[in-house]
Formats: C-alpha cells, sequence, structure tokens
C-alpha cells in the first residue's frame, strides 16, 4: 500500500522553499545558485513522486500516452514547448508580486519540466520501442543529473 502522507510531504516539499525568495536578493550568486539547485532537485524528486502516484491511478490516460506514435509525440513535445515558453513570458511580465511570482515559478517549472521528459521520452522511445511510461523515470534521472552537473560546473566558474 502507498503511504499517502509520505507521498503528500514529497509532492508540498518544494512549496518550502518560497520563503527563501523573500531574502534571496540579499544573496551571493553563489547561494542563488545553490539555492536554484536545491529547488530544482526537489521539484525533480516531486515530479517522480507525482509519475509513481499517478501513474499508477490512470491507467487508461497512461496507455493513451504510451499508444501515440513517437514522431506525433515529438511534434506534440515541440508545440506545447513552445506554448509553454510563451505561457512562460507572458505570466512573469504579467505577475511581478512576491509569493504569486514564487507560486507561479514553481507551477510552471512542474509543467516545463513534464513537457520536456515527455519530449525526450518521445525521442528515446523512437530509439529503444520501449514505452514512454517505463521511460519517464530514466528520463527525469537523465536530465535531473545533467542539470546537477551544468550548475555544478557554474558554481565552480563562480567560485573562481
Amino acid at each position: 500500500m502507498i503511504n499517502l502522507k509520505k507521498h503528500l510531504l514529497m509532492l508540498c516539499f518544494p512549496f518550502l522553499f518560497l520563503i527563501v525568495p523573500l531574502w534571496a536578493d540579499r544573496l551571493s550568486p553563489l547561494l542563488q545558485a545553490i539555492f536554484f539547485l536545491m529547488l530544482f532537485i526537489s521539484v525533480c524528486l516531486s515530479l517522480h513522486t507525482a509519475w509513481s502516484l499517478f501513474n499508477r491511478r490512470f491507467p487508461k490516460w497512461t496507455a493513451r500516452v504510451n499508444g501515440l506514435h513517437p514522431a506525433l509525440g515529438i511534434l506534440l513535445g515541440l508545440g506545447l514547448l513552445a506554448a509553454f515558453g510563451y505561457l512562460f513570458f507572458s505570466v512573469f511580465s504579467i505577475v511581478s508580486f512576491g509569493l504569486l511570482q514564487g507560486v507561479s515559478t514553481l507551477v510552471l517549472m512542474y509543467i516545463g519540466l513534464a513537457i520536456f521528459v515527455f519530449l525526450l521520452s518521445c525521442f528515446v522511445e523512437g530509439i529503444t520501442r520501449q514505452s514512454k511510461d517505463t521511460l519517464f523515470q530514466p528520463v527525469l534521472i537523465f536530465v535531473s543529473v545533467s542539470y546537477v552537473v551544468l550548475t555544478t560546473f557554474g558554481i565552480l566558474q563562480l567560485m573562481a
């Protein structure tokens, strides 16, 4: 049986980071980079938890996503990514409030990361012929590890 309290805590964990931006403007660039690294990792873990929770609860939706041809999934993912980019820039041009901007940042991080992982899963499905639902977790791990490596190199450059 799934421990729902543990999963709910993990899903809500990134929202605890909303208190940091209230004083993040006083942080050095190094501490800001470390903060965003921790925020991204918590969003990745939370998205992984959401996937493991909802994947089993909605098997028809998962079967429908798996039924997409990889080329159609790539086109759909690129279209969704373009629409997400428009949404991203329009939201941040309208919203300039502290807490509301933090919540919208987290929600947009979830949406953007899910679209990006879906797009990469479609690419990998076209290569390996495995289903998208089995590829979601490895692709999410690949994206998060890649981000950690790139951010670590950026932090090392800030320290030099």
